[in-house]
């Protein structure tokens, strides 16, 4: 057995010592370390507007009922 296998199962014996809670702090811990050290911030909100950005008015409640009824129409053919 390697010292790097008998530290890890030596690390591994003491933490299976822990509480639930102390166990589970370090799992927390230990995947952070593996995200990404820089973190670029995601327009998510000034992409999501420009996807729903169109040149057409927006559907009236009329039109979106009428497209529910037809959908209804086709799922369920009444």
């Amino acid at each position: 057995m390697s010292t790097q296998t008998s530290s890890y199962e030596t690390v591994l014996a003491l933490v299976r010592a822990w509480p639930a809670a102390q166990r589970f702090l370090l799992v927390h811990d230990l995947l952070a370390t593996l995200a990404p050290t820089e973190r670029t911030p995601h327009p998510t909100l000034q992409h999501a507007r420009g996807l729903l950005a169109t040149e057409h008015a927006p559907p009236t409640d009329a039109q979106v009922d009428a497209w529910l009824d037809e959908r209804r129409s086709e799922r369920y053919g009444a």
